[in-house]
């Protein structure tokens, strides 16, 4: 629909103005000391006007009329520092997306421990159309047949204003729960904030999914889960269960259908079906993200994600070719097994080489297995040995003896006649 307002912001040519404009409409919307940094022009390094907050902290309205905002924003954001302001406003006479309004409030909370309130030609729009009309005649040369502000709408937007701001704090409360055991009390305030103001919905119901995906995939990998660090921040099985659940919940809701295709999601959505043994849907969503970006195949291939994603196979050997020809993962040769192990990087390592593995369906306790292989010294003569960690109960098997150790290539026999061999880890 036409609206003369929109039209005229859009042909606003005249910085000075503008910004005289914005610190009339901080002064209508009830903002106390509003004071413009160079009404004349000049140097103003990045601050165009400063304000008093509802909460009487201090306040900075940028304004621009640049149509390159994302650069505008970087140039003028990155100049201040964390807790130097309370709150932003961003006047700007282009359109803003969901997505950028949200981005740029993101970094506000996370890099600056502030709010933001967006400011862009259609919020401007609506406010001179309707509650501002006097300022719009002043500044726009529409004529304005009431002459008066709406003091009612007025006290409403301000309202508004408010519990966005309110969300935006709730936010930033959320960020101080960043370990897993601080989920549930993150997932109460992120509720709380989206309730007070939809529009964050999107986004962080998805960074919330993530979290919780994280959380899983840390407890599947028994190397790390083991570590005494890790102990301290990992999770009992049936808190893991509940956070695969719950990420899931978010993730289908925030990551399946976007205009905006986001791989990242649906890696982690893919991980949870995996987690959960949802084989089929996860082979969906794992083909959906790499018909998007055929390199997500190596950000499937990475330690924790690829464990996560074999839960789903068993001991199933046609679900492993399935996930192995879809990802490209290579078959383990006696020769590419030979040649990972004498190659691996031995120089201030003080650890086991590793291989991901699956038990063969006749060999005992199913599913998947960390192959654990003590290194070809020279000490030892280049002979090895190895155990196997089921990934599941972390319970360990003997393979071979250290007291026994054999030349690489009878492991690798030996290791065959047991397991499906499948992904060698990289040194980290």
């Amino acid at each position: 629909m036409y609206s003369h307002t929109r039209a005229v912001l859009e042909q606003f040519d005249n910085p000075h103005d503008f910004e005289r404009m914005c610190t009339d409409i901080l002064n209508a919307l009830g903002y106390k000391d509003v004071v413009p940094i160079a009404p004349r022009g000049g140097s103003d390094g990045g601050k165009d006007i400063t304000f008093t907050t509802e909460s009487g902290g201090k306040g900075l309205a940028c304004v621009t009329l640049r149509r390159d905002i994302e650069t505008k924003f970087s140039e003028d954001f990155s100049q201040r520092q964390a807790s130097e302001f309370e709150k932003y406003m961003l006047f700007c006479t282009v359109y803003l997306t969901a997505s950028q309004k949200l981005k740029f409030a993101r970094y506000c909370l996370d890099h600056l421990q502030a709010l933001l309130i967006p400011m862009d030609i259609e919020t401007l729009r609506s406010l001179l159309d309707s509650v501002l009309k006097p300022i719009r005649e002043t500044y726009l040369r529409i004529k304005n047949e009431t002459r008066e502000m709406d003091e009612e709408r007025l006290v409403r937007l301000r309202e508004e204003m408010q519990r966005q701001s309110r969300a935006q704090l709730l936010l930033f409360e959320a960020d101080k729960y960043p370990s897993p055991f601080g989920l549930m009390d993150r997932e109460k305030l992120v509720k709380e904030a989206v309730a007070l103001w939809p529009d964050f919905q999107q986004r962080e119901y998805r960074q919330l999914g993530i979290f919780m995906s994280r959380a899983v995939i840390q407890g599947v990998d028994p190397s790390k889960s083991l570590s005494k660090l890790a102990q301290r921040v990992s999770l009992r099985k049936d808190e893991r269960a509940w956070l695969a659940t719950s990420a899931i919940n978010y993730l289908e809701e925030t990551v399946l259908n976007t205009a905006t295709p986001d791989t990242d999601g649906l890696l982690y959505l893919a991980c949870m079906y995996g987690y959960q043994q949802r084989f089929q849907e996860m082979m969906k969503i794992i083909r959906k993200a790499i018909t998007i970006d055929e390199g997500m195949k190596g950000e499937f291939q990475e330690r924790g994600i690829l464990l996560t994603l074999l839960r789903a196979c068993g001991s199933d050997q046609i679900k492993l070719e399935s996930v192995r020809k879809t990802l490209g993962i290579p078959l383990v040769t006696k020769t590419s097994f030979s040649t990972f192990i004498k190659g691996f990087d031995l120089e201030g390592f003080s650890g086991y080489i590793e291989y991901i593995a699956m038990k063969r369906p006749d060999a005992g306790e199913r599913g998947i297995f960390l192959i654990k292989i003590t290194p070809p010294y020279e000490i030892n003569k280049r002979l090895v040995s190895a155990d196997a960690q089921n990934v599941d109960s972390w319970q360990f098997e003997r393979v071979v003896s250290n007291i026994e150790p054999v030349s690489i290539h009878e492991l690798y026999d030996t290791l065959c006649s047991r397991f499906v061999l499948i992904y060698p880890l990289q040194r980290v």
